[in-house]
């Protein structure tokens, strides 16, 4: 059985995602230009009227996956991510679509740099709305589609997404898109002031820590991110964050451009504006390079925290908009069986273990890396999404018979699942 390769921080970029329980990857952004002259701005318009309503998404691991077209083809499922500074489309779909390259670039990720090539004239129908004359960034990232359970074939960024309002009800899984001009909000959410740098959205927060003070910081908004919030490696080691943290689990961050090493922990509080997060579970960077080594902003919010409400991404205004929805008090949980779970086949209906987390409850139950779980409790994983088995793996406590296949070998065990942070 083939190891299918682990996720983390996605941001994308791409995400982008660690799932070691969680999936985050991280994006291709702040690029630097190979000999490519500029071209045209990307243009995006509206069919008919100057909105797009109740678009639906599936929200996988608290990312948003959208159908659309690339040019004149089947339908295919992109991540909305605000953290991604440009549109990206996986390279092996971009040559059998026939896309043209016409250059190279290099891109930061979390971890690292990989270089992307470049397709240019290309555009992106999703209901009701398209970009034309669309610049995509060739990248391989199929290796999201196995940790989310679809075939994810690129990334939507800001080169579109700046020249739209975009609502996002998490709670009902659908987004409005606007056309800024004509755009009035008349809710009674919160605005939160938006900085743009490189393309790419920033807030202020600010984070208290057990037992110290109250401090700020500059953090993306990354909706290509699965988690709650990472703090970047300058930001840790300047604040002595590590030496507040009672309990963490390592884990390694990335995708493309590489991985590197994080923590796992929680903070007591996370405040935006008014609104204050209570117990979160933060990713802690030890990269060395890449974004999550970056001085010059402090870290990222994801889409653990984003889906508990619904935020309104107002560019042209340089805000954010919070309305808290039902799913703002949940508790923060994040895997308690140390599986880091994956999908195979090509209807991603095969659940694999990627790899054990040592001292964990699924080690202590013998589960081994590249096992096939095959059934919960007696009801096979195929009728299950790998975001409801991930759900289920998330209850402090629970029991549950795991049927596995090691090869030729068909076993049974015993799970019992305990908070591991």
């Amino acid at each position: 059985m083939m190891k299918v390769p682990q996720l983390s921080n996605f941001s994308v970029l791409i995400f982008l995602l660690a799932l070691s329980a969680q999936v985050d990857a991280q994006h291709a952004k702040r690029k630097k230009i190979d000999r490519i002259p500029s071209p045209r701005p990307a243009k995006v318009h509206f069919v008919s009227g100057n909105s797009s309503l109740k678009i639906p998404f599936e929200l996988s691991s608290n990312l948003i996956l959208l159908r659309a077209r690339v040019n004149d083809s089947a339908l295919l499922w992109f991540i909305l991510d605000t953290g991604a500074d440009s549109t990206v489309i996986d390279t092996q779909l971009a040559k059998a679509l026939g896309l043209k390259a016409r250059g190279r670039e290099v891109g930061t990720g979390s971890a690292g740099t990989a270089t992307a090539l470049i397709f240019k004239g290309n555009s992106l129908k999703l209901p009701n709305v398209e970009a034309v004359n669309l610049k995509i960034s060739g990248l391989p990232i199929d290796f999201v589609s196995a940790p989310l359970g679809r075939k994810i074939s690129g990334v939507i960024g800001n080169d579109i997404l700046k020249q739209l309002v975009i609502e996002v009800d998490y709670e009902s899984q659908v987004v409005n898109l606007y056309q800024p001009e004509s755009y009035s909000y008349s809710g009674s959410g919160e605005v939160i002031p938006v900085t743009l740098e490189d393309n790419l959205p920033f807030i202020r927060a600010r984070i208290a820590l057990a037992g110290r003070p109250v401090i700020g910081g500059k953090f993306e908004l990354d909706s290509g991110a699965t988690g709650a919030i990472l703090f970047n490696t300058p930001y840790v080691n300047r604040n002595k964050l590590l030496d507040s943290i009672s309990k963490t689990i390592q884990s390694r961050e990335g995708g493309v451009g590489g991985t590197a090493k994080a923590f796992s922990g929680r903070v007591k509080t996370i405040r935006l504006g008014s609104f204050q997060l209570e117990n979160s579970v933060a990713k802690f960077s030890r990269a060395t390079r890449g974004d999550d080594a970056s001085a010059k902003y402090d870290g990222l919010i994801g889409g653990d925290i984003l889906r508990r409400f619904k935020v309104v991404f107002d560019y042209s205004r340089r805000r954010m908009i919070l309305e808290p929805n039902a799913q703002f008090s949940e508790p923060y949980e994040v895997d308690m069986s140390g599986l880091d779970i994956a999908t195979e086949g090509e209807d991603f209906s095969v659940v694999v273990v990627n790899e054990v987390e040592k001292g964990s409850p699924g080690a202590e139950a013998g589960i081994q890396d590249e096992d096939a779980i095959t059934a919960i409790d007696g009801r096979p994983t195929k009728e299950f999404t790998i975001t409801q088995i991930r759900k289920m793996f998330r209850q402090d406590g629970k029991e549950f018979l795991i049927s596995i296949k090691r090869g030729q070998k068909e076993l049974q065990t015993k799970l019992r699942l305990r908070r591991l942070i």
